[in-house]
């Protein structure tokens, strides 16, 4: 079963709203959540709330506030306090809740599900007790490293909590054990929206007053060495006899065109390949997994592709014998619903021209 709802009102109020809820909830009424996004396994949503972004990361780094963050006026800065900070495979959703629930409705529905799960609750408050008020959102920026612009779809799903009212706003962290048997932390942060925002493009509109929620869960793993450097023999080999190579030596910051310095050694074995094939022009493909919308991974393959193909010309590549494209996850060579699928979908290829025209 979903969350229950905790109403704290005499019997008969408590039956009459919770069979209204109920008939709410069951009916549809809820807003759908945004395609090809689910909860974190394990893990209960409050109930009708709708999920609205959600990104995921096989490998990333997530921070958790464990007492209250306290602004230094005469300093400029914070205060130290205690935190950790834990790596593994992350998913990051957030949340629409139903109308008329608070954050602190939220916060302790939350806590008393990670209870009964098994969760040790590590802090948890809501305003003051968080942090110093009128600060800049210390939780939001502070802790979840929320950026203060607007460009991409994530960015667009953090900006409310940045500019939140932080007197009313609850988080807490938590630790335990994912379905898998990992150690696991979570953390959850609720605030009220204060703006008409549109959080995803073309979701519509979510008015102010309704409660959002951003829900992280990081499953704490070791970190597979997943580089693999191809020689510009292996290369030519593989293109002479398939026409393609997929890459995976060529890895970018998380939703950045951004090459990584890991990256340039692959790139260097790419640039002698070229150099040893005067005869070669190739595609340079970018394929991304399914997290997020179709039309945004599009434009994301393409820049990535861009980037690559920049870098080859930086190396003293000729640009007419490179051609990016990006064709989002449209190509899969794995089921995206699996962390390992998603990482082999996330790619770049090298594809032979083979005397095709380009434009």
């Amino acid at each position: 079963m979903p969350f229950y709802v905790n109403l704290r009102r005499n019997a008969l109020q408590g039956f009459i709203f919770s069979a209204l809820t109920a008939l709410l909830v069951n009916s549809g009424s809820a807003w759908a959540d945004l395609p090809g996004t689910a909860d974190p396994p394990g893990l209960r949503r409050f109930a009708g709330s709708s999920i609205v972004f959600q990104s995921r990361a096989d490998y990333d780094r997530l921070k958790f506030a464990l007492e209250q963050i306290v602004f230094s006026g005469a300093m400029g800065a914070v205060q130290p306090y205690r935190s950790q900070t834990v790596e593994g495979r992350r998913i990051t959703t957030y949340y629409r809740l139903p109308e008329r629930v608070a954050p602190l409705e939220a916060l302790r529905n939350y806590e008393t599900e990670l209870k009964e799960s098994g969760f040790e609750i590590l802090f948890s408050g809501l305003g003051e007790e968080l942090e110093t008020l009128g600060y800049n959102n210390q939780i939001a920026h502070e802790i979840l490293d929320m950026k203060g612009t607007y460009s991409t779809p994530e960015e667009r799903a953090q900006w409310p909590f940045q500019n939140a009212r932080d007197n009313n706003a609850a988080y807490l962290a938590a630790r335990g054990k994912s379905p898998e048997g990992d150690e696991r932390f979570v953390s959850a942060y609720f605030v009220v929206n204060t703006d008409d925002w549109e959080v995803t493009r073309g979701s519509g509109r979510i008015p102010t007053g309704i409660t959002l929620g951003r829900v992280d869960v990081i499953d704490v793993k070791p970190r597979q060495q997943r580089l693999e450097l191809v020689t510009s023999s292996e290369l030519d080999q593989a293109i002479s006899r398939d026409g393609r190579i997929a890459l995976y030596g060529i890895l970018f910051a998380h939703d950045s065109d951004q090459i990584e310095a890991a990256a340039e050694p692959t790139l260097a074995e790419i640039a002698k390949l070229m150099r040893e094939r005067a005869d070669l022009s190739i595609l340079v493909v970018g394929h991304t997994d399914a997290t997020g919308g179709f039309e945004y991974n599009l434009g994301l393959s393409r820049r990535r592709a861009e980037a690559v193909v920049n870098r080859l010309v930086q190396l003293g590549i000729e640009q007419r014998r490179l051609y990016p494209v990006g064709v989002g996850f449209s190509a899969p060579v794995a089921s995206n619903a699996t962390d390992e699928g998603r990482a082999k979908n996330r790619r770049v290829e090298l594809v032979d021209l083979a005397g095709g025209k380009i434009p």
